[in-house]
């Protein structure tokens, strides 16, 4: 099997994901199919990042006729290795010397929100002249490619009745998101990353704190934070002519949370219960 591999990024919490591209052959006969495949790896669970949705390569002397994508998780010296393998079939159309492009990979910390991006090496394929087929084998060949298309066609039918079932789960959390008090939301969320605090998992308390608070800003006040300073923040809700005690209690909470994140301040127990408290506060008299 033919390898190449992208070289690792770090993103802002040092995690890793690391790309490689192969081929099942390094030389095909014009009658035969190739798999492409790309494969992204990194340390810890699956929903660490999203993956976006891979562009096909640009191929030469190359047709693709369809792909597919699966996740797995696999433990490596007793760690959880989480994989996303896409794998492309591929047709020659003519015989030579084969090219399969790069294949750029975008995706998004879920913890941070940093987005980034990692691309394979091209890699080039002999095409050879056509095999001969024989009677029996071709048809053993046919009866194996109608068992896979039959095979491919209940899976397809599957995942889209799955996708169907998701995608109305989403429209009624949407809907029941909408419903719901934007105050009562937020109060759930700051309970849910409480209990991380709780557990001793302070790491991230920081980040869904500095989340929590910005989400519901732009939802209440129709105001923009992204890519704001807290002092840009803060200019703002004074401009909204918020009472000075809460524009007070929402700076000091924005500041400790930039402590955190770019000063790499570890919050204590204590004081992630205190800065819950004060959020707590905040949201029930903001009803």
């Amino acid at each position: 099997m033919l390898c190449s591999t992208a070289g690792c990024q770090t993103d802002s919490t040092g995690t890793q994901i690391r790309l490689k591209s192969s081929v099942d052959r390094t030389e095909v006969p014009f009658n035969r199919q190739l798999t492409f495949s790309v494969e992204a790896s990194w340390e810890g669970e699956q929903n660490r990042f999203s993956i976006s949705p891979l562009i096909p390569p640009q191929c030469e002397n190359f047709e693709i006729l369809g792909s597919s994508s699966v996740n797995q998780t696999r433990m490596e010296q007793g760690k959880p290795i989480s994989v996303k393998t896409f794998e492309f079939d591929l047709k020659p159309t003519q015989t030579g010397l084969g090219r399969i492009g790069s294949v750029q990979l975008s995706y998004v910390d879920n913890a941070t929100q940093d987005s980034s991006s990692l691309s394979t090496q091209p890699t080039e394929v002999k095409i050879t002249a056509p095999v001969s087929e024989k009677g029996a084998q071709y048809r053993t060949v046919l009866l194996i490619c109608l068992l896979l298309i039959l095979a491919y066609v209940i899976y397809s039918a599957r995942r889209h009745r799955k996708r169907v079932e998701i995608d109305r789960e989403w429209e009624e959390k949407k809907q029941a998101e909408k419903e719901e008090p934007l105050e009562e939301r937020a109060l759930r969320q700051l309970d849910a990353v409480a209990g991380e605090a709780e557990k001793g998992e302070s790491g991230q308390f920081p980040s869904g704190i500095y989340k929590l608070l910005t989400g519901y800003l732009e939802s209440k006040y129709q105001m923009v934070t992204t890519g704001k300073t807290t002092n840009d923040i803060v200019d703002a809700l004074t401009r909204l002519q918020l009472p000075p005690e809460k524009v007070a209690l929402i700076r000091e909470a924005l500041s400790a949370c930039d402590l955190a994140k770019f000063a790499a301040e570890r919050m204590e127990k204590a004081r992630c219960q205190e800065m819950v408290s004060r959020v707590r506060e905040f949201l029930e008299q903001n009803r």
